[in-house]
């Protein structure tokens, strides 16, 4: 289990207790995207230098600001402690995934070189619940370098179908091919 997916278990275990995870979740993720679009936070937060006194001093400003749900704001102050906000990002993300899980879902991302069709979107989906027997929620995003098929992240696992990996694979094939010399015409 990695570092994020420790501090995610032991959140989630917190705010179930205390019926509060949908409120977590979205103070959580709205705490991530803050910090995230505001670079000048981001360095204050994340810099060694400055001591965990001004960082919790910053954090309680803001989360008192935001109302933030108390459990929230104690376990920002534990990562501030253990100078681990910077995992924040990760943390966020296997929370959410904890919380899916909880609830009979699973997410799903799609990258594909061109926009999915509706059929092939339905199929994507319908494959992905049979085999996992989760409710599914695609997130689709569109990188035309994969020149063509599909790139599937599932949880922590990566199924790569794409055009480009194939031909990466056929590069790196034809490099490491053996050449006979010895058939020379003559």
């Amino acid at each position: 289990m990695s570092v994020a997916s420790t501090y995610a278990e032991a959140l989630y275990e917190a705010a179930e207790e205390s019926g509060a995870v949908s409120a977590v979740a979205a103070d959580l993720e709205g705490f991530e995207a803050v910090v995230e679009q505001s670079d000048e936070l981001r360095a204050v937060l994340h810099n060694p230098e400055i001591d965990s006194d001004a960082k919790r001093g910053v954090l309680d400003a803001l989360l008192k600001q935001a109302d933030a749900q108390p459990l929230v704001r104690n376990f920002l102050r534990v990562l501030v402690d253990r100078g681990r906000l910077d995992q924040l990002p990760e943390i966020t993300a296997a929370f959410a995934e904890r919380v899916a899980a909880a609830t009979g879902r699973i997410t799903i991302e799609a990258v594909t070189a061109v926009p999915l069709t509706d059929p092939l979107r339905r199929a994507i989906v319908t494959r992905v619940a049979e085999q996992t027997g989760r409710q599914v929620d695609l997130s689709e995003s569109v990188d035309p370098d994969i020149v063509g098929g599909l790139l599937l992240r599932v949880g922590g696992v990566m199924v790569d179908g794409s055009v480009r990996q194939r031909l990466d694979d056929l590069g790196r094939a034809l490099a490491t091919a053996p050449i006979e010399t010895s058939a020379t015409p003559s």
